[in-house]
Protein backbone atom coordinates (compact mmCIF):
# COMPACT_ATOMS: atom_id res chain seq x y z
CA UNK A 1 0.00 0.00 0.00
CA UNK A 2 1.48 3.20 -0.97
CA UNK A 3 2.24 5.66 2.08
CA UNK A 4 0.83 9.00 2.06
CA UNK A 5 4.43 10.21 3.21
CA UNK A 6 5.80 8.89 0.03
CA UNK A 7 2.86 11.02 -2.28
CA UNK A 8 3.76 14.26 -0.09
CA UNK A 9 7.75 13.59 -0.24
CA UNK A 10 7.19 14.05 -3.75
CA UNK A 11 4.82 16.47 -3.96
CA UNK A 12 6.87 18.83 -2.09
CA UNK A 13 9.89 17.94 -4.31
CA UNK A 14 7.63 18.60 -7.62
CA UNK A 15 6.60 21.41 -6.31
CA UNK A 16 10.07 22.77 -5.14
CA UNK A 17 11.05 21.85 -9.07
CA UNK A 18 7.90 23.24 -11.08
CA UNK A 19 5.44 25.60 -9.21
CA UNK A 20 1.71 25.07 -7.67
CA UNK A 21 1.34 24.93 -12.28
CA UNK A 22 3.62 22.60 -13.35
CA UNK A 23 3.31 20.55 -10.55
CA UNK A 24 0.85 18.32 -12.37
CA UNK A 25 -0.71 14.98 -10.47
CA UNK A 26 0.81 12.84 -13.24
CA UNK A 27 3.93 14.13 -12.77
CA UNK A 28 3.48 13.80 -9.07
CA UNK A 29 2.34 10.16 -9.08
CA UNK A 30 5.34 9.05 -11.37
CA UNK A 31 7.53 10.98 -8.77
CA UNK A 32 6.01 8.89 -5.79
CA UNK A 33 6.33 5.73 -8.29
CA UNK A 34 2.20 5.38 -7.81
CA UNK A 35 -0.85 5.96 -10.77
CA UNK A 36 -2.72 9.34 -10.61
CA UNK A 37 -5.77 7.31 -9.37
CA UNK A 38 -4.13 6.40 -5.78
CA UNK A 39 -3.22 10.18 -5.71
CA UNK A 40 -6.91 11.19 -5.77
CA UNK A 41 -8.03 8.52 -3.57
CA UNK A 42 -5.91 9.26 -0.94
CA UNK A 43 -6.00 13.56 -1.50
CA UNK A 44 -9.17 14.01 -2.89
CA UNK A 45 -7.52 17.30 -5.25
CA UNK A 46 -3.77 18.38 -6.47
CA UNK A 47 -5.17 21.64 -4.01
CA UNK A 48 -4.87 19.25 -0.67
CA UNK A 49 -2.10 17.36 -1.80
CA UNK A 50 -0.30 20.37 -1.96
CA UNK A 51 -1.47 22.00 0.74
CA UNK A 52 -0.13 19.01 3.10
CA UNK A 53 3.09 18.53 1.17
CA UNK A 54 4.08 22.03 2.15
CA UNK A 55 3.27 21.79 5.57
CA UNK A 56 5.57 18.57 5.42
CA UNK A 57 8.35 21.43 5.02
CA UNK A 58 7.29 24.02 7.28
CA UNK A 59 9.52 25.90 10.09
CA UNK A 60 7.57 23.76 13.09
CA UNK A 61 9.87 21.07 11.64
CA UNK A 62 13.05 22.53 12.84
CA UNK A 63 14.58 20.62 15.27
CA UNK A 64 15.14 23.58 17.61
CA UNK A 65 12.15 24.78 19.97
CA UNK A 66 12.22 27.45 22.47
CA UNK A 67 11.71 26.17 25.84
CA UNK A 68 9.25 26.22 28.21
CA UNK A 69 10.89 28.78 30.71
CA UNK A 70 13.56 30.86 29.23
CA UNK A 71 16.93 30.06 30.72
CA UNK A 72 19.76 32.01 29.42
CA UNK A 73 17.73 34.16 26.89
CA UNK A 74 20.49 35.14 24.24
CA UNK A 75 21.93 31.68 23.91
CA UNK A 76 18.06 30.33 23.93
CA UNK A 77 16.58 32.96 21.43
CA UNK A 78 19.96 33.13 19.01
CA UNK A 79 20.15 29.04 18.41
CA UNK A 80 15.98 29.32 17.81
CA UNK A 81 16.54 31.90 15.17
CA UNK A 82 19.95 30.28 13.52
CA UNK A 83 17.87 27.07 13.64
CA UNK A 84 14.37 28.46 11.32
CA UNK A 85 17.07 30.99 9.40
CA UNK A 86 19.08 27.79 7.95
CA UNK A 87 15.60 26.33 7.41
CA UNK A 88 14.14 28.81 5.35
CA UNK A 89 17.45 29.33 3.37
CA UNK A 90 17.22 25.51 2.92
CA UNK A 91 13.61 25.58 1.42
CA UNK A 92 13.81 29.32 0.09
CA UNK A 93 12.83 27.72 -3.82
CA UNK A 94 9.44 26.78 -2.66
CA UNK A 95 8.71 29.78 -0.19
CA UNK A 96 9.46 32.04 -3.03
CA UNK A 97 7.21 29.64 -5.94
CA UNK A 98 4.30 29.90 -3.41
CA UNK A 99 4.65 33.64 -3.20
CA UNK A 100 5.35 33.98 -7.03
CA UNK A 101 1.65 32.52 -7.75
CA UNK A 102 -0.44 33.75 -4.66
CA UNK A 103 -2.16 35.80 -7.12
CA UNK A 104 -3.01 32.58 -9.37
CA UNK A 105 -3.63 30.50 -6.69
CA UNK A 106 -5.09 32.30 -3.34
CA UNK A 107 -5.89 29.18 -1.29
CA UNK A 108 -1.71 28.63 -1.19
CA UNK A 109 -2.13 31.66 1.52
CA UNK A 110 -3.69 29.79 3.92
CA UNK A 111 -0.71 27.48 3.61
CA UNK A 112 1.89 30.45 4.00
CA UNK A 113 -0.32 31.39 7.30
CA UNK A 114 -0.60 28.15 8.72
CA UNK A 115 3.23 27.62 8.33
CA UNK A 116 4.15 31.40 9.99
CA UNK A 117 1.70 30.95 13.02
CA UNK A 118 2.99 28.23 15.11
CA UNK A 119 6.53 29.59 15.07
CA UNK A 120 5.28 33.34 16.22
CA UNK A 121 3.46 31.86 18.49
CA UNK A 122 6.35 29.98 19.98
CA UNK A 123 8.13 33.46 20.05
CA UNK A 124 6.01 35.11 21.29
CA UNK A 125 4.89 32.64 24.33
CA UNK A 126 8.31 32.71 25.19
CA UNK A 127 9.08 36.35 25.19
CA UNK A 128 6.20 37.46 27.59
CA UNK A 129 7.57 35.02 29.85
CA UNK A 130 10.96 36.82 29.71
CA UNK A 131 9.20 40.49 30.04
CA UNK A 132 5.55 39.77 30.76
CA UNK A 133 3.21 43.15 29.25
CA UNK A 134 1.56 44.81 31.68
CA UNK A 135 -1.48 45.96 29.35
CA UNK A 136 -2.93 45.67 26.00
CA UNK A 137 -0.52 48.47 24.76
CA UNK A 138 2.94 46.23 25.92
CA UNK A 139 0.71 43.02 24.64
CA UNK A 140 0.60 44.68 21.25
CA UNK A 141 4.12 45.73 21.22
CA UNK A 142 5.63 42.75 22.33
CA UNK A 143 3.87 41.32 19.23
CA UNK A 144 5.00 43.93 17.19
CA UNK A 145 8.69 43.11 18.12
CA UNK A 146 8.28 39.40 17.43
CA UNK A 147 6.32 39.81 14.25
CA UNK A 148 9.32 42.06 13.37
CA UNK A 149 12.25 39.40 14.54
CA UNK A 150 10.64 36.60 12.14
CA UNK A 151 10.09 38.96 9.58
CA UNK A 152 13.79 40.17 9.51
CA UNK A 153 14.76 36.43 9.33
CA UNK A 154 11.69 35.61 6.24
CA UNK A 155 13.29 38.16 4.96
CA UNK A 156 17.03 37.26 5.07
CA UNK A 157 16.12 34.32 4.16
CA UNK A 158 14.77 34.67 0.77
CA UNK A 159 16.62 37.70 -0.34
CA UNK A 160 20.16 37.58 1.26
CA UNK A 161 21.44 35.96 -2.23
CA UNK A 162 19.91 39.09 -4.06
CA UNK A 163 20.57 41.68 -2.18
CA UNK A 164 23.45 40.21 0.31
CA UNK A 165 23.98 44.02 0.96
CA UNK A 166 20.57 44.99 2.81
CA UNK A 167 21.79 41.83 5.88
CA UNK A 168 24.15 42.14 8.30
CA UNK A 169 27.36 40.31 7.83
CA UNK A 170 28.37 37.76 8.11
CA UNK A 171 25.71 35.60 7.46
CA UNK A 172 26.63 33.15 10.28
CA UNK A 173 26.52 35.82 12.68
CA UNK A 174 22.87 37.59 11.50
CA UNK A 175 20.94 35.43 13.34
CA UNK A 176 22.77 36.75 16.95
CA UNK A 177 22.21 40.48 15.38
CA UNK A 178 18.94 40.15 14.81
CA UNK A 179 18.45 38.58 18.39
CA UNK A 180 20.44 41.66 19.81
CA UNK A 181 17.56 44.08 17.74
CA UNK A 182 14.72 42.44 19.13
CA UNK A 183 16.01 41.98 23.36
CA UNK A 184 17.18 45.91 22.69
CA UNK A 185 13.66 46.55 21.17
CA UNK A 186 12.32 44.75 24.52
CA UNK A 187 13.98 47.10 26.73
CA UNK A 188 16.98 45.19 27.70
CA UNK A 189 14.85 42.00 29.42
CA UNK A 190 17.76 40.28 30.03
CA UNK A 191 18.16 41.78 33.42
CA UNK A 192 14.93 39.48 34.29
CA UNK A 193 16.30 36.87 33.04
CA UNK A 194 19.17 36.75 35.27
CA UNK A 195 21.74 36.18 32.03
CA UNK A 196 24.82 38.04 32.83
CA UNK A 197 26.73 37.57 29.67
CA UNK A 198 23.69 38.00 26.88
CA UNK A 199 23.49 41.34 28.84
CA UNK A 200 27.05 42.25 28.26
CA UNK A 201 26.04 41.06 24.24
CA UNK A 202 23.39 43.47 23.68
CA UNK A 203 24.63 46.55 25.57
Amino acid sequence: MVSRDRLLEAAARVFAESGFRGATTRRIAEVAGVNEVTLFRLFGSKAQLLTEAMACVQPQSCACVLPPQPGDVERELVEWSASHLTYMRGIRTVIRRTMAELDEHPEMRGVIAEAKAPYLHQLYEYAAKVRPPEGPEETDLLRTACTMLSSSLFADALGRDVVPAAYPEPAEDAARKYVHVFLAFLGHPLARAGSADAQAGVG
